[in-house]
């Protein structure tokens, strides 16, 4: 425990001076009593001391007193409470020990002494009480301390009442209190220590058995070592001789394996170069070019001579086998009939996949079974166009059962050879019937082009149609092959087409050639050449179409006979009838949406040239033509001539745009006789001037008309009654019989229907100039014809068409 000594406690005048404490006493005790506070936590004096003081500091911290005062009162009250709490545990204990009667004197005689120590005791006293204790320290104190009172070890009364005196003897009775606690405390740590001296005897004998586990640990380590060291030699040796038997095996596995990678046995060279074509000698072949590859680890070493040498051996091995296949490949093909055996086949088929990423050696392969097929198939295309003249005749009536001989012909091919294609009767060409001998010869084309194709797909995919590893191949060898046939197949085509000028023979020709076109595209690729030269020879025939057209209408255009067949009936010439009748009949057997399959250009082309260029001549021939002075002649004659033409081709769906055009001109020349005709009445009714007069001021038109527009008609001097009254008589003299003169005049107009139009409109034109001039008449020299409009209109048989467009014009 720490008390506060005090030397002395003199009251001094200087009240603000207070007595300073001793030094504390150092005392070893435990910290388990740090535990008592806690335990006791509302048994604490300091705390309550504090509050106190804090309660007192803030009621007096507005005081106006100054700081010695201060610190005089709050003294003051700290003692008071000491004190305080002193009597009220001191009444405690009198009436715990029973105290009363002279113990009363007695302690009220001491009373004031022992007040003064204790106020200055508490707070120590507090302090050591709330210090942190165990329950079991505690509870060895109280007990320790009731045995000494108990036992008048402790005279509470006679002792402890000099422990605060200031002076000598509180000192000596404080020291004595601290030597009687030091024994205390070692009399209860030495009863501590006797606790644990089972445990320290326990120790005690573990230590020597441990002692003696160590003294075996040594003596074992040392005949271990003494082992290992007699064993060392021996362990040695052992792996010497291990490791050297691990070289050993990884030299002998490293020699195995370069044998396998890198050598060909006796045996597989020996396949190589004299064994048979089989699925064993494929497999060697393949193990031998992966050898070659292997080799690149060869030379990527230091000394790449072993890896060449090895390269240069396998390769004059694996180019002797590649010669073989070669041969192999070579003889079999130029044999049709070793391709009958099945595993021969299969044989050819495999040498095909192994020469096919090698290009030099499947190029020569293919090249030379090509140029063997093509001049097998060239001299029988040849004997087959020969003509002798002992043979020609006697055969111009078979020719229809050629196609199915030269189909025989072609599959006998493929199985025999080159000599035997003589003894088929040959396609003679019919001088009489070129359209037989075209179809004849297209039939024999492809079945030889069909044949061969199926001869060298059979080779290539052995029948299997779901075999596509070969099919380019296929289809540049078939082009290959039939590459020479394609020149003489042309020419002579194009020998018939050249010479040939009907167009219906042409037009047969050519949908032979389009059909065999497009069989031949669908049966071959479209890069054969085969395939061009239908498609050249399908243009061919379109041109010659086009140059036999143009032809045609160029000999008719400079023919002198074609420009006298015009002549005054009026009539179409005969030549426009022979060149549709002939064109149209071809034109209309088409089905496709241009003729002949045309490009659209050229289609439009087309009908400009049969259409248009026939009106160009026609108009050429006309305009020449002296005989024709009267354009009214000029127009009927141009009339008939569309009119024929519209006729003839619009039952023709192709040629419906033609129509709308023609029909168009047609119009246009109706108009025109129309005009003319009405210019005619106008001179044969005396109003030709007047009509040039009020045009030159106005033209009449439908929607407008007013006569003072015309009124500087009166300054001409054609304009006056005299003159008015002349033409009013010969309009009586002329009219009545104009009807008649006119229908004369147009009967050579092959089409009623527009010779009543144009007589139509001309009399009406004329009845409403009639009726606007009549007008202007009244308006200005108060003058009028002597019939009306209607009339002149019932006059001349148009009242109703009249009436009709009169109401029209009035409704407008």
């Amino acid at each position: 425990m720490d008390f506060i000594e005090f030397d002395s406690f003199t009251p001094s005048n200087d009240a603000g001076n207070l007595p300073q404490p001793q030094p504390s006493l150092s005392l070893p005790i435990s910290t388990n009593l740090e535990q008592f506070s806690k335990k006791l936590s509302s048994f604490s004096l300091s705390r309550n001391f504090a509050k106190v003081k804090t309660t007192l500091d803030a009621e007096k911290k507005n005081s106006p007193d100054d700081q010695n005062r201060h610190e005089v009162n709050a003294m003051d009250d700290y003692v008071q409470k000491s004190l305080t709490l002193l009597k009220a545990n001191k009444e405690d204990d009198d009436d715990n020990h029973g105290g009363g009667g002279d113990g009363d004197n007695l302690a009220s005689s001491n009373q004031q002494t022992k007040g003064n120590n204790a106020d200055l005791l508490a707070p120590r006293l507090a302090r050591v009480l709330n210090d942190t204790l165990s329950d079991s320290t505690l509870r060895e104190i109280f007990n320790t301390i009731e045995e000494d009172v108990a036992g008048r070890k402790l005279e509470p009364t006679s002792y402890y009442q000099n422990l605060t005196e200031p002076g000598f003897v509180g000192t000596i009775t404080r020291k004595k209190l601290k030597g009687r606690i030091e024994e205390d405390l070692i009399k209860s740590q030495t009863l501590v220590l006797k606790e644990y001296q089972p445990i320290v005897r326990r120790l005690k004998i573990a230590e020597s058995r441990l002692k003696k586990l160590n003294q075996l640990n040594r003596e074992v380590n040392e005949r271990i070592s003494k082992n290992l060291l007699s064993s060392t030699d021996f362990n040695e040796k052992a792996m010497l001789l291990t490791r050297e038997k691990n070289m050993v095996g990884v030299k002998q596995e490293l020699l195995t394996a370069f044998k396998n990678k890198f050598t060909l046995t006796e045996y597989e060279e020996f396949i190589l170069v004299s064994g048979e074509l089989n699925d064993e000698f494929f497999q060697t072949l393949d193990k031998a070019e992966a050898i070659i590859e292997n080799c690149s680890v060869l030379l990527s070493e230091d000394n790449p001579q072993l890896g060449l040498k090895i390269m240069s051996k396998v390769n004059h091995v694996i180019n002797r086998a590649i010669e073989r296949i070669v041969g192999y490949c070579s003889k079999t093909l130029d044999n049709f009939y070793s391709l009958n055996s099945r595993s021969r086949l299969a044989t050819l088929h495999e040498c095909f996949r192994y020469l096919k990423p090698k290009l030099n050696y499947f190029a020569t392969v293919v090249d030379k079974f090509g140029e063997s097929r093509s001049k097998v198939l060239l001299e029988d295309f040849y004997h087959q166009t020969l003509e002798t003249p002992d043979e020609g005749s006697s055969n111009n009536g078979s020719s229809s059962s050629r196609p199915s001989q030269g189909r025989r012909r072609s599959s006998a091919r493929t199985t025999s050879s080159v000599s035997s294609v003589v003894d088929v009767r040959p396609v003679y060409m019919s001088a009489h019937d070129p359209v037989r001998f075209v179809g004849d010869f297209l039939a024999y084309i492809h079945s030889l082009a069909v044949n061969e194709y199926e001869i060298i797909r059979n080779i290539f995919t052995m029948g299997d149609d779901n075999d596509r590893e070969f099919d380019q191949v296929i289809g540049d060898l078939t082009n290959k092959i039939l590459k020479n046939l394609s020149r003489p197949i042309k020419s002579k085509i194009e020998q018939i087409i050249s010479a040939e000028t009907k167009l219906t023979t042409i037009s047969q020709i050519f949908n032979l050639v389009e059909l065999y076109s497009h069989m031949f595209a669908k049966q071959l690729q479209e890069s054969d050449n085969l395939v061009d030269t239908m498609k050249q020879l399908v243009k061919s025939c379109q041109n010659r179409f086009f140059n036999i057209v143009s032809n045609k209408l160029a000999t008719v255009q400079s023919s002198n006979s074609a420009k006298l067949e015009l002549n005054l009936d009026l009539q179409p010439p005969e030549w426009i009838i022979s060149f549709y009748s002939e064109v149209l009949h071809m034109i209309d057997q088409v089905t496709t949406d241009t003729i002949l399959n045309l490009p659209r250009e050229d289609h439009e082309q087309f009908l400009k040239l049969v259409i248009n260029r026939p009106i160009e001549i026609f108009s050429e021939h006309v305009r020449n033509n002296k005989i024709f002075s009267d354009k009214r002649d000029v127009l009927i004659l141009k009339f008939n001539f569309l009119d024929l033409i519209q006729a003839k081709i619009m039952p023709i769906s192709l040629l419906s745009e033609k129509v709308i055009e023609i029909n168009e001109m047609n119009l246009d020349l109706t108009a025109q006789l129309t005009q003319c005709e009405l210019a005619n009445i106008l001179k044969s009714s005396g109003l030709y001037d007047y009509y040039n007069i009020v045009n030159m001021i106005c033209p009449f038109t439908d929607d407008f008309f007013e006569v003072s527009i015309y009124q500087p008609m009166t300054e001409n001097k054609l304009y006056n009654v005299e003159n008015l009254h002349k033409v009013n008589d010969e309009i009586h003299q002329y009219l009545p019989n104009a009807m008649i003169e006119l229908q004369q005049a147009l009967l050579r107009l092959n089409s009623p229907v527009t010779v009543n139009e144009v007589i139509n409109n001309a009399f009406t034109q004329f009845v409403k100039f009639y009726k606007n001039l009549n007008l202007i008449n009244l308006e200005y020299l108060q003058f009028s014809f002597s019939w009306s409009d209607q009339e002149l209109a019932t006059l001349l048989g148009i009242e109703s068409s009249y009436i009709s467009d009169y109401s029209e014009s009035m409704s407008l």
